[in-house]
């Protein structure tokens, strides 16, 4: 019984999975059937030029309606193709989307996390320089000290440009993602 029913679905799932080919072995079923009805007309008398065409005329239409059916057949393929392929950008542009807000997250506890000794240095630097008497030698290293924690804090800044980033919306889709420009 398993056996008949898995036959009975297999049968039924035919025109679904090869309707070209079914629609073909329909016409020249058909075809083989006019024929046969031909013959025995054409055997048993005279067979004339309306004989063969009220005989033969739904053929040609069996022909394009399955041509049709495979032109049908191959935009539905393609229109499939197409909205698999937008899917994928899709979900795409959406796992992108995830990875800026990660690393806008990343880029704010960084800054926070480097920012905050930053500003300690830069502040002994400045009491140092104020307090103490200092060589021309030492306040060139102090002022090195300084100015290179400046230029971190800087770098920090420029870094901190990547919070610009975002994934443009165009129409229902999600499109490019637009990329900051760069401070000069």
């Amino acid at each position: 019984m398993k056996t008949f029913l898995k036959f009975i679905r297999s049968v039924k799932s035919l025109p679904e999975k090869y309707p070209a080919i079914i629609s073909g072995y329909i016409i020249y079923m058909y075809l083989f059937i006019v024929m046969i009805r031909f013959f025995i007309v054409a055997h048993r008398s005279t067979v004339g030029f309306y004989d063969v065409v009220e005989m033969f005329d739904a053929l040609p239409f069996m022909w394009l309606l399955a041509m049709m059916l495979v032109k049908v057949i191959t935009i539905k393929t393609k229109l499939h193709e197409s909205e698999t392929q937008r899917i994928m950008k899709e979900q795409e542009l959406s796992i992108k989307e995830t990875q800026i807000s990660t690393m806008r997250e990343v880029v704010t506890g960084l800054q926070h996390e480097i920012n905050n000794p930053l500003a300690i240095i830069l502040l002994r630097v400045h009491k140092v320089k104020q307090s103490l008497q200092l060589t021309p030698e030492m306040t060139t290293h102090i002022d090195s000290i300084g100015d290179e924690s400046k230029r971190i804090s800087q770098a920090l800044r420029d870094f901190s440009a990547t919070q610009n980033y975002e994934v443009e919306m165009i129409g229902k889709t999600i499109g490019a993602m637009a990329i900051p420009e760069r401070p000069v």
